[in-house]
């Protein structure tokens, strides 16, 4: 538990709410997702009891949960009654597509990965066409490094491969590779990836989840895995504006052209440090 840093919030709140048009819960809302964004509040990390937290800010029990729950909603925390509230997310395992670089360093940034909901999807969407199916289960979940603002991410493979994850309780999901699930248990390991980067309007989902205005525009990158020729994953990332530069590994982008399933209509082969550095993002 960070009582400082949870005291040092409520202060900064208490300050602001002269100058601040508001109400309240929407105030304590946008500090904690501002803590939990800059690393100040960790997944993970537990927080105080629901009465101490409304003393702590001044507000009502009932103005507190309604700060609670709508961050609940939105995949930044997670309650329970016996053990709490906690900070939600947890580092990935590996990375396979969401990349950054440490400036300073050059090394590689693990991002957190927090899971929002994971179904059964019958949609009629570019998925489907391209992992050839009728059915998927799609998996939604926020996916940030320390200090920085998260995408939203809508991941997508066949039910055959995804039917054990939606008995799964979601915290056991944060921070897990769908990648190396399909490597390990179906023996079919994400070989390279083809892409294509959009500028529109993020979905419905993205938005809520972002807590951005709905309608908002942003960088929509679609990601399709391959295993050999089979094409294995389908994951939208949805990114507002202002992001990091993303790194993406050359080695892994679809070596040829092609249409239909294989990769995006459209996609030109480009080699070693073109493609790197025209998939900057």
């Amino acid at each position: 538990m960070k009582k400082k840093a949870l005291t040092r919030i409520a202060e900064e709140v208490t300050r602001a709410e002269a100058r601040s048009d508001f109400p309240r819960y929407r105030q304590i809302i946008d500090a904690l997702v501002r803590a939990i964004e800059h690393g100040i509040l960790s997944p993970g990390d537990r927080l105080p009891p629901e009465i101490e937290l409304a003393m702590l800010f001044s507000v009502s029990p009932g103005t507190l949960q309604k700060a609670l729950a709508h961050l609940a909603d939105s995949g930044f925390l997670q309650r329970t009654r016996r053990r709490g509230t906690f900070v939600a997310g947890r580092q990935a395992e590996d990375v396979f597509v969401f990349r950054f670089k440490n400036p300073a360093t050059g090394k590689i940034l693990i991002p957190f990965t927090r899971v929002l909901s994971v179904a059964e999807d019958e949609s009629d969407g570019p998925w489907r066409q391209f992992l050839d199916v009728e059915r998927c289960v799609r998996v939604e979940r926020l996916v940030w490094v320390e200090g920085d603002s998260p995408a939203f991410s809508q991941f997508h493979i066949a039910i055959e491969h995804g039917r054990h994850l939606l008995d799964e309780p979601i915290e056991n999901l944060h921070g897990v590779s769908f990648h190396r699930i399909l490597g390990k248990k179906f023996n079919l390991p994400t070989l390279r990836t083809s892409h294509r980067l959009q500028c529109r309007k993020l979905c419905a989902a993205a938005c809520r989840h972002l807590i951005v205005p709905e309608g908002t525009f942003g960088t929509v990158w679609d990601v399709v895995g391959f295993s050999h020729q089979q094409a294995t994953t389908y994951q939208s990332l949805q990114i507002p504006a202002g992001h990091r530069p993303i790194e993406l590994d050359a080695a892994m982008i679809a070596p040829r052209a092609g249409h239909g399933a294989d990769s995006f209509a459209g996609d030109q082969p480009r080699s070693g440090a073109a493609t790197r550095e025209l998939l900057r993002v």
